[in-house]
């Protein structure tokens, strides 16, 4: 057994077993694309994190996935580490804006997991300009949960609405002046489907070093 089993074993339990699926060309360059663009993000802003799985192998409803953690065990997150968590959510579907002028249906999961968290920060954390916690209001049969209360008041929305659009904005930026990092992940993953530990991260480097040195050719 090695540290490659261990994480097989890991994603088997957290996510099911591999279903071996064949993707067409197209939505399989485009699924390679989606999660390139969450590793490339979780690379430039993910605070002590690390990269564990990228894959573009089915399991369950992910059509593919980034596993990540974090680099030690931790019980709290700043601000910065949530905005963090945001931007690598948005990775997915602007990469597929970026490279295909539009994204398709495969970042629903990651749009309510940005959604959630950016409600915590308005509603919970005091992480948005406003120190009233939704958390106070009283437990009922039909009170909702912290993101249904942030987003049934108006102001609480947009503040949440203001995170999101700012993150997504960010890693737009991001991606752009990063495309190599990207088109390398993706061709890995086209060619072997699944990258793990530093695999992921030799893609990253060796992308950036080729990208260097032909911008010391051309200059």
């Amino acid at each position: 057994m090695d540290w490659h089993d261990v994480q097989q074993a890991k994603l088997t339990e957290e996510i099911g077993l591999k279903q071996p699926v064949e993707y067409t060309e197209g939505e399989k360059e485009t699924i390679a694309t989606h999660e390139a663009g969450h590793a490339v993000i979780a690379h430039l802003v993910g605070q002590n994190r690390k990269l564990e799985v990228l894959s573009i192998i089915k399991r369950r409803d992910a059509l593919g996935l980034l596993a990540h953690s974090d680099t030690e065990e931790r019980f709290t997150r700043s601000r910065s580490e949530l905005l963090g968590v945001i931007k690598i959510a948005f990775g997915g579907m602007t990469a597929e804006e970026l490279f295909f002028g539009e994204a398709g249906t495969g970042p629903s999961s990651d749009l309510a997991h940005a959604a959630r968290i950016a409600a915590q920060m308005v509603g919970s954390f005091g992480m948005a300009g406003s120190l009233v916690s939704f958390e106070a209001i009283e437990a009922g049969p039909v009170t909702s949960g912290i993101v249904g209360k942030v987003l049934s008041d108006d102001d609480s929305r947009r503040s949440v609405e203001r995170i999101l659009e700012q993150s997504k904005a960010d890693v737009r930026t991001m991606l752009d002046s990063n495309r190599h990092m990207v088109i390398a992940l993706r061709d890995q993953l086209l060619d072997r489907e699944e990258l793990v530990g530093e695999e992921i991260l030799d893609a990253i480097v060796e992308a950036e070093a080729q990208h260097r040195l032909a911008e010391s050719l051309d200059s």
